[in-house]
């Protein structure tokens, strides 16, 4: 009787130890996969965010000038010239490959304007900046990158739509993420350019 029990009592603390790793195995999983998609988000969303303020740097500022009262900083040896974003589209919009092009200066100082642009090269998100001295460096912002569109708004011209789409088929893990600009000052205009046509030229 007493072997039946002892048998009795290994079996279920078996079966009961069985089920708790299949438990935590489980849990484990689930935590390992949350922690993969918390990290993934987190990239994502700092490379938009990066984008974002880099934008909204365009907008120049007003100071008060010795010379000219309240002038643009930067710009008081002429007239102010308004600040261009570049939107060059590419020919099959379905493949979300345009480009982001536009000019900031860091303190608003004349010697330290530089190019910044933003485009989709071997699913990269590319980050080139490029300044007086035509010195340019290129950062990859953002990996896994299935399309990366811009537009502006044809009833605002003030406003600019960006999306951007993630997917990362090893990891499982897929992010679709869009957001507007304003843009603050008259000082700063859209000029979209079809790409397509722009590469032609370059070729001519």
């Amino acid at each position: 009787r007493s072997l039946v029990e002892l048998a009795v009592s290994v079996l279920i603390i078996a079966v009961i130890s069985t089920v708790l790793i299949i438990v935590l195995r489980s849990n484990l999983t689930s935590m390992k996969f949350g922690q993969k998609h918390m990290d993934f988000n987190q990239k994502v969303l700092l490379a938009i965010r990066r984008m974002f303020y880099d934008l909204k740097r365009i907008n120049p500022v007003l100071h008060k000038s010795k010379t000219y009262g309240y002038a643009i900083k930067g710009e008081e040896s002429g007239e102010p010239k308004p600040r261009k974003i570049f939107i060059r589209k590419s020919q099959a919009p379905e493949l979300g490959k345009d480009e982001l092009e536009f000019v900031i200066d860091s303190n608003y100082d004349i010697e330290d304007i530089y190019n910044i642009k933003y485009y989709l090269e071997n699913g990269k998100l590319q980050r080139e900046v490029r300044d007086l001295s035509a010195t340019t460096k290129v950062e990859t912002i953002l990996e896994n990158v299935a399309s990366f569109s811009v537009d502006n708004d044809s009833a605002d011209i003030k406003q600019i739509f960006v999306k951007v789409s993630v997917n990362n088929l090893k990891e499982k893990l897929k992010r679709d993420v869009d957001f507007a600009v304003r843009l603050e000052t008259d000082f700063v205009y859209v000029d979209k350019q079809d790409l397509w046509k722009l590469c032609i030229i370059k070729e001519e």
